[in-house]
């Protein structure tokens, strides 16, 4: 998986956290209307995945403190950027990408969370860049 998903997963999850909690309330407030019992398995699914990508989240949260304010700033502005870094000056993409190299290798267990980084891919859409 690119990094620059992850670091936008963790830098916006306020936004997928939302987009959950809205659907939950959706089936809940479905249940009411239909069957309940499939609204409640619904439920518990979306709290599975939610758990899920909370346990990821925790994971980088570790990780990230680790860096220097201004490296992690950097890496924020890149899970911000919607392109590339060519357009950027030479400084600024250097201290990107140290940051991006010194994040990825302290995150040595990253692919022990195959599902939550499957998931991480499953909602991109709903994750919004924090301005």
């Amino acid at each position: 998986m690119k990094v620059k998903k992850i670091l936008r997963f963790y830098f916006s999850a306020e936004s997928l956290e939302r987009a959950f909690d809205n659907l939950i309330m959706r089936y809940a407030c479905a249940s009411a209307e239909r069957d309940g019992e499939r609204s409640a398995e619904r439920i518990l699914y979306v709290l599975g995945e939610k758990n899920e990508l909370s346990k990821l989240w925790g994971y980088i949260n570790t990780v990230v403190p680790t860096l220097s304010s201004a490296e992690r700033k950097a890496l924020e502005e890149y899970a911000a950027l919607r392109c590339g870094i060519k357009k950027l000056g030479d400084e600024k993409r250097r201290l990107l990408r140290r940051s991006v190299i010194k994040f990825t290798r302290r995150a040595r267990r990253l692919e022990s969370f195959a599902e939550a980084l499957r998931l991480v891919s499953k909602y991109y859409c709903l994750i919004s860049p924090s301005p």
